[in-house]
């Protein structure tokens, strides 16, 4: 029985989650969708680029017509 309490004990104390290395900074362990996370990463950069220059363009021609 002591045994088990043991094996429970270990099991229980490795699931435990990462903890974060400074207040407000996330821990983070490499994992297999890094690369998958790291590329969504990049498109929302790229879809946030084009998304100002798209706004820069259209105030461009408002201030050209005159509005």
């Amino acid at each position: 029985m002591k045994a088990l309490m043991a094996i429970l004990i270990v099991l229980l104390a490795s699931c435990s989650g990462p903890e974060a290395e400074a207040p407000g900074e996330e821990a983070r362990d490499p994992g297999v969708f890094d690369p998958l996370t790291s590329t969504l990463d990049r498109a929302a950069g790229v879809e946030d680029t084009l998304r100002d220059s798209a706004a820069e363009r259209r105030r461009q021609i408002e201030e050209a017509e005159g509005r």
